[in-house]
């Protein structure tokens, strides 16, 4: 992090927009409850979210947004289905009354018959002129046809033998139209003849445009409606048919679909959801009410885990805000995309969640927020439950794989493990969804493992690429520092360790010294190996100011601190922990190591400087030579603060030959240089000593990892200060 950007962030802490968070966060009881508030309000606004389409919102005609069981039997009469068999029964043609009358075709061909004679002894008249033969056909006495002097004239300019086969023609039309409804002419096949049959056949003629205009025109004037509906007759018809319908009886099976997601939604079936007591209710105030209690004992339940089991996380602050702020974020996202996904739910990427969790903070309290977000997810739709156990699935193992997530092919490897355990969870609860094996499950088989494994695929991908986009913000946001970052730090080119081993070589490899010494007590009872090998790395930078100050690196150098009095070689060497941590802070490491550099030597006595003072003086105050701590707070701290002393002592004991083997007792050790100790005592002393003033009574190490911790330190020490065989002069050691 630069400068700038440091000074930045620094600013915005300061505004006093965030003042009151910034009182709250230094209040742990106060920012504790507040958290639990913001966990508690983010489940329940997820539970109770509502989406378009649901809590009652089922409205006939539109696709269903959820699936639907029957709850219980129910054996009902059925209005809507009863009423369907009613307007059946009531609008079949049975029913339907006519009234027939079959002279009137006959008494209209009849006419039709006279009129053309009565035209054809006009047109034959030799006494009449033609105005006469107009006049007297414009003025022919016939109820059914008036003829206008246009058509009178275009009878006349005809000649016999046209004349004759429109005559024809026209009683051929009128027969053909009632052969083709069977002498039975309704308002209905009028209106087809009129408009369709006469046109069609007159145009299959050989008539001429004037004769086929007279010929539709005398047709379509002597057609006559003669059968009509009898409403009177119908209406009773109509009825007795309904009467006769019995009542449609419906029996519902518990257990039995109603209506599945997206089939469209028809009255019958608000019908049998109202029977059988399944219908959706609009949510309500009480199941509002309801959703806040379930959200309020998930919370009780994740923060009582938390409190208990993950103490370090819990009674941090700015790591549970922004853990919380992750879960609930999660959570309505999911509450709104995997209703919207239908049926392709299985590409949600929740194992990004437990990745992220698992690297930025452990596995332990990324199982406990999966398991959280899956109960909700389980809990906000009705038949997620196949979809909530995969998804779990998929946490868990995402969670196993990324446990020690130092490199990014990590990240891939649980991306793969994702990938494959949703795919499987899939086609598993397909497989439990089919009653019976048909001849095409073969076939279904082979395409849901397709579909499985094509959704699976998704979930995997953006698993990771979601899980690598954000842990490092997650990270930094929460003040957590991930074994990716932790293996960075411990590259040698890093500007701080370059400076230390160009500066102070002597202090780097003994720092060198003290991770080896670290990781091996950590791996011992389980406890952070990584940071603590890195931690030791740093946690004497602050002797690079003045680095011929400190044994470590006067490499035969006369001793400085001879010209000097107690009191300024004891500032001297308490120094080095202030400027460390003023470096580590300059250079942006992280809060985690720099509470390393801190706690170190916790708040101990420099026994050195401080008896030389006794001697010189007659009274003086142990505060000026003690460091500045605080005292260690974590297993880990602890154990560097042991691993220091441990190795900075066993290294001089060695060096001025007062080490003795493991065990060494008797003559052998009578022997030896007067004040020599065994290895085992030695560490065994050192270890006692901090016990007895206090240093290791803030962390939380117990007197079984405490004798773990000093049997590590004694197998590795041996390894290196075992005693050598004196093979003689001439043997190159």
């Amino acid at each position: 992090m630069n400068t700038t950007l440091r000074r930045w962030l620094i600013r915005i802490a300061a505004s006093r927009a965030l003042r009151p968070f910034v009182l709250v966060a230094q209040r742990p009881i106060m920012a504790l409850g507040l958290e639990a508030l913001i966990l508690w309000l983010g489940i329940w606004a997820a539970l109770t979210l509502s989406l378009p389409g649901e809590y009652g919102r089922l409205e006939v005609g539109q696709p269903s947004p959820q699936s639907v069981v029957a709850p219980r039997d129910a054996t009902y009469i059925s209005e809507i289905l009863t009423a369907e068999r009613q307007a059946q029964a009531e609008n079949s043609p049975e029913n339907l009354v006519y009234l027939y009358d079959p002279q009137i075709p006959i008494h209209q061909r009849t006419a039709l018959n006279a009129l053309l004679d009565t035209i054809t002894s006009v047109r034959d008249d030799p006494s009449l002129s033609r105005a006469a033969r107009l006049n007297t056909l414009a003025a022919l006495p016939n109820a059914t046809v008036a003829l206008s002097a246009e058509r009178a004239d275009l009878i006349l300019t005809l000649d016999q033998e046209s004349w004759a086969t429109l005559r024809q023609e026209v009683i051929g039309l009128y027969n053909r139209s009632l052969n083709r409804y069977d002498y039975a002419i309704d308002e209905q096949a009028l209106i087809e003849l009129r408009e369709r049959w006469l046109t069609y056949w007159l145009a299959t003629t050989t008539l001429s445009p004037t004769q086929r205009e007279l010929a539709l025109f005398f047709t379509q004037s002597f057609l006559l409606v003669n059968r009509t509906l009898d409403d009177e007759a119908t209406a009773v018809r109509r009825q007795s048919a309904r009467d006769k319908v019995l009542p449609q009886q419906v029996r519902v099976l518990a257990g039995e679909s109603i209506v599945r997601v997206g089939e469209i939604i028809r009255p019958e079936t608000i019908e049998k959801l109202q029977q059988t007591g399944a219908m959706p209710l609009a949510l309500s105030w009480l199941g509002i009410a309801g959703r806040g209690l379930i959200a309020l004992l998930m919370m009780l339940a994740f923060f009582g885990y938390g409190l208990i089991y993950q103490t370090d996380t819990t009674h941090n602050p700015r790591s549970l805000f922004v853990l919380i702020s992750l879960m609930v974020l999660t959570l309505i996202l999911s509450r709104i995309v995997i209703p919207l996904a239908g049926t392709n739910t299985y590409f949600w990427p929740l194992a990004s969640l437990a990745i992220i969790i698992a690297v930025v903070f452990n596995g332990r309290f990324a199982l406990a927020a999966s398991a959280l977000v899956t109960v909700a997810i389980s809990f906000m739709q009705d038949g997620t439950l196949p979809l909530a156990l995969s998804l779990m699935a998929s946490c868990v193992v995402a969670v196993f794989v990324v446990r020690n997530a130092d490199h990014i092919a990590v990240f891939l490897l649980a991306g793969l493990s994702v990938s494959l355990v949703v795919a499987l969870a899939h086609l598993a609860f397909w497989m439990l969804e089919q009653p019976i094996i048909r001849a095409d499950t073969l076939s279904a088989l082979g395409i849901q493992a397709l579909t499985g494994i094509l959704l699976a695929g998704v979930n995997g991908i953006f698993s990771t690429i979601l899980a690598l986009g954000v842990f490092n913000l997650v990270s930094r946001a929460a003040g957590q520092v991930t074994p990716l970052q932790l293996m960075e730090l411990a590259h040698p080119s890093r500007p701080l360790l370059r400076k230390l081993i160009r500066e102070a070589p002597g202090t780097y490899y003994h720092s060198v010294a003290v991770g080896n010494l670290a990781e091996a007590a950590a791996e011992a009872i389980n406890a952070d190996a990584l940071l603590l090998r890195v931690a030791a790395y740093y946690h004497d930078i602050g002797k690079t100011i003045r680095p011929y100050f400190f044994t470590d690196n006067q490499m035969g150098r006369a001793n400085v601190h001879n010209d000097l009095d107690p009191q300024t070689s004891a500032q001297i060497i308490l120094d080095h922990v202030r400027e460390g941590v003023k470096m580590a802070q300059a250079a942006g490491l992280p809060p985690q190591i720099i509470d390393f550099i801190a706690t170190h030597h916790g708040t101990g006595l420099i026994r050195h400087f401080y008896e030389q003072a006794l001697q010189q003086h007659d009274s003086v105050d142990p505060r000026d030579f003690r460091y500045p701590g605080p005292r260690p707070r974590t297993r880990e701290q602890a154990i560097l603060m042991l691993a220091d002393s441990v190795e900075a002592t066993v290294r001089s004991k060695a060096q001025h030959g007062k080490l003795l083997a493991v065990g060494a007792t008797g003559e052998g050790a009578n022997s030896a240089t007067p004040g020599a100790q065994a290895l085992d005592d030695l560490v065994q002393s050192i270890i006692s000593t901090r016990i007895r003033e206090g240093e290791l009574d803030d962390s939380s190490l117990t007197m079984r990892e405490i004798a773990l911790i000093k049997q590590a330190f004694v197998n590795s020490l041996q390894s290196i200060y075992h005693p050598r065989v004196d093979y003689g002069p001439s043997i190159v050691k």
